[in-house]
């Protein structure tokens, strides 16, 4: 087959599989492909997004290099927020998915960062706190997304932010208040 029907036979294949003859409709983009032949008379698929309309959760105080400043984040509350009964839930299924083997009992720390002391690696909001257990995060982290649904996500959540209601590094063994050394 020669080289400039096989472009076209591949272009063909790839419209196909968008399910139309030059534009395809997802939920949330639009993507037009158009065919064109260069001074060589060899062919081009160019796929140009219609509706670039980003979704993300806000991370306020980390924005990557080249970040379009001008999309507004979406600002996610959890349903389960201070839920007494989903707090208990999320802290039966901290057990059960074994989160306790890496951030130790009650989330006091192990391999895994504690979640008693306030400091939080990746942001500890609720939609920060959900995007780490659903997407995973390096070194780690397993991503949870998928394989358990979004409500126990958010349950998860909730019992991992409840757990962060005092500082930890300003109090010693007995738990009276010291000073901190700055070491």
């Amino acid at each position: 087959m020669p080289r400039d029907s096989f472009i076209l036979f591949f272009i063909s294949v790839l419209v196909a599989a968008c399910g139309g003859a030059g534009t395809t409709q997802d939920s949330d983009r639009a993507v037009v492909s158009s065919a064109s032949s260069s001074p060589d008379n060899t062919s081009q698929v160019n796929l140009l997004p219609v509706d670039d309309s980003i979704r993300l959760i806000e991370h306020s105080d980390v924005l990557p290099a080249g970040f379009p400043s001008v999309v507004k984040p979406l600002l996610v509350t959890n349903p389960y927020e201070r839920n007494k009964d989903a707090i208990t839930t999320g802290a039966k299924l901290f057990i059960a998915y074994n989160c306790l083997d890496c951030h130790g009992a009650e989330g006091s720390g192990a391999m895994g960062p504690s979640f008693q002391d306030g400091r939080w690696h990746f942001g500890g909001t609720a939609g920060e706190v959900f995007e780490s257990i659903y997407q995973g995060r390096p070194d780690g982290m397993p991503s949870w997304g998928g394989r358990i649904t979004n409500d126990q996500i958010w349950m998860l959540t909730a019992y991992v932010r409840s757990l962060s209601s005092k500082d930890l590094s300003t109090e010693n063994f007995s738990g009276k208040t010291v000073e901190r050394t700055g070491h």
